[in-house]
């Protein structure tokens, strides 16, 4: 049979499963409306932030003492005391140009997520700590976190408690926070764009591995197939093909149904298109690995679910990597690990494309597809 006749032959099989169509475009779409509707994102507890002060900047008016002796006691405080905050590096800038460009270091080490906060201290920190007065610290928060962002502000007593302890100090600090980096406009779909980032790859990844996760297995005349011209090497290639298509299709279904619901994107949609794709490639690659090392339907099945399982929980949304320790590799090889990063930078940070965990996505695609290839043609069928 040419490869053409097998391609509808396909086509004609995935039709006809009607099960695996709602699951693929209805779930999906079901999933997305409610999470337009819910909350998203976990909290973080540890945070890498970047100091700068203005304390040598010379102060007027109120403030004409000019002292600068209790910033680097703060800095002290929040690079050795604290349980919360790690000092990644931190900035004196003793005029206004040094600060403008002590600010674009601070930006870049945000956007390049070195970072989840800088704070500022004013140029009259010393002077209102020695008068015993009110001090106000400015924050920049990474905000495409939303839990991170209220939890900062909530571990930023700490280092505060501390140095007024230190420097017997009465009066109270207060954080302002003029804007936050990457945060999602609030006249945008706020609650749906926090969660989306993760959202999706788990409904696309999950939806296309159950795709073609039978396939293979459960069709019963691809044995007497074999006794025709037919190869082993065309019904793989048929397959990945009608499936990948179908796959595109689900994907800009996807897409727009997040779009209407007010999807916000800072970096190129197309650019986040084609990480829905390589992500849904991914999944129809793993599902026909599993369909051809799987002996029957039950056994894929169980299979299915026992993958989805552990790239889940191995993503690094749920379980700090880090903590993992040597098991963090685990989470690095597997494909979500990639694809959820890649999402929340485009549509969070505005950063272009990865191309090396995108080539990754797609070489971890070209992994499980020759693996389920090889698998196949070492099996025997019983006609």
């Amino acid at each position: 049979m040419e490869l053409g006749g097998l391609i509808k032959k396909e086509f004609g099989r995935i039709r006809s499963d009607k099960r695996t169509l709602i699951l693929l475009f209805a779930i999906p779409i079901i999933l997305v409306v409610i999470m337009g509707l819910s909350t998203g994102g976990r909290p973080t507890k540890f945070f890498n932030s970047a100091i700068i002060t203005r304390d040598s900047m010379p102060t007027f008016g109120d403030f004409p003492a000019n002292s600068s002796e209790h910033d680097q006691t703060f800095i002290r405080i929040v690079r050795d005391n604290t349980t919360s905050f790690s000092l990644h590096r931190f900035f004196n800038a003793s005029n206004e140009n040094e600060y403008q460009e002590n600010y674009q270091s601070c930006v870049w080490l945000l956007k390049r997520e070195l970072i989840d906060v800088f704070i500022i201290l004013p140029a009259n920190f010393s002077e209102s700590v020695n008068n015993n007065t009110n001090v106000v610290l400015t924050l920049v928060i990474d905000g495409s976190d939303i839990s991170a962002v209220l939890a900062i502000e909530v571990a930023m007593n700490e280092p505060i408690g501390l140095f007024r302890a230190e420097v017997n100090m009465l009066a109270n600090f207060t954080a302002f926070i003029p804007y936050l980096e990457f945060d999602v406009p609030f006249w945008e779909a706020q609650t749906l764009n926090y969660a989306l980032a993760l959202i999706l790859p788990l409904i696309i990844l999950g939806t296309t591995m159950n795709l073609t996760s039978l396939s293979i297995v459960s069709e019963k005349q691809l044995p007497r197939m074999l006794i025709t011209p037919t190869g082993k090497n065309q019904i793989i290639l048929s397959k990945l093909i009608a499936n990948f298509l179908v796959m595109m299709g689900q994907v800009t279904t996807i897409y727009m149904i997040a779009a209407f619901f007010g999807m916000y994107s800072m970096g190129s949609l197309f650019s986040l298109w084609l990480v829905m794709l390589a992500t849904g490639l991914c999944g129809v690659c793993i599902g026909l690995f599993i369909s051809a090392l799987a002996t029957t339907e039950q056994v894929a099945n169980q299979m299915y679910l026992m993958f989805f399982i552990v790239i889940l929980i191995f993503s690094g949304a749920f379980i700090d990597p880090e903590s993992l320790g040597n098991m963090e590799i685990i989470v690095n090889v597997l494909p979500l690990a990639h694809a959820i990063p890649l999402f929340r930078d485009i549509t969070m940070r505005g950063a272009r494309l990865d191309f090396a965990s995108f080539g990754y996505l797609l070489l971890l695609s070209l992994v499980f597809l020759v693996l389920a290839y090889i698998i196949y043609m070492f099996k025997k069928l019983e006609v």
